[in-house]
């Protein structure tokens, strides 16, 4: 992972690398973790150029949250649960949706998998960081369109050599096709996670998650 993507630095505080999230997570759906179990037989025959993802760690982020507030106040539990009440509020009027995720593509070293169509998430986006800012919580500027999509792996190192670079591009061949038919699978969006993150870069670039608070769409 390149030093410039890096939260914390090594040797810094531990909480430098734990930030707030808003995530949609499908482990509660059988027929995405087989999609990604498929992508997973690709991605670990190149060790050298991208990580493996788990089961337990896949996601898709709806919305990063920045560690310190405004006033400079580092986020902490309460204001969790504060920021968890105010997104369920303007969840409240959102349907459950349903999703297509698939085909997946190399993204430089790392493997992406889209997510579409866009207009429900984006959506959600927007509901997810009006609840935030109402909670006092400061978030990247805005995307003006939410790309939506999640991970199938990380990229380990920079692909700076011609050896590594001749890797990379095998990887975008064998992702592109490997996984036909099937290359698509279907989910619901019935609920998000307002999760504590944790990015960890050594051995391997990775990124876990504890959950805090569930949240329902279509529910006061």
């Amino acid at each position: 992972m390149s030093i410039k993507r890096l939260w914390g630095r090594p040797g810094g505080p531990d909480e430098d690398w734990v930030r707030p999230h808003v995530l949609w997570l499908p482990q509660d759906q059988p027929q995405v973790l087989a999609c990604f179990a498929r992508l997973r037989e690709i991605t670990s025959r190149y060790p050298d150029v991208i990580t493996a993802m788990a089961d337990d760690d896949l996601h898709m982020t709806i919305q990063s949250v920045r560690p310190v507030t405004a006033a400079g106040v580092r986020v902490d539990a309460a204001m969790l649960k504060s920021a968890a009440a105010a997104v369920q509020q303007r969840l409240a009027r959102l349907e459950p949706f349903s999703v297509e995720i698939g085909p997946a593509r190399a993204s430089g070293s790392a493997g992406i998998v889209e997510v579409w169509p866009e207009n429900g998430l984006a959506e959600l986006y927007r509901r997810v960081r009006e609840g935030l800012t109402a909670a006092g919580l400061a978030l990247p500027p805005a995307e003006d369109h939410f790309w939506c999509h999640m991970s199938c792996g990380y990229g380990v190192q920079d692909t700076d050599t011609p050896e590594l670079a001749a890797r990379s591009d095998q990887l975008a061949s064998d992702l592109g096709r490997g996984i036909r038919p099937g290359v698509r699978t279907n989910a619901t969006v019935s609920s998000i996670w307002l999760v504590w993150e944790r990015q960890r870069h050594h051995p391997l670039p990775r990124y876990t998650f504890d959950r805090v608070h569930q949240l329902h769409l279509g529910q006061a």
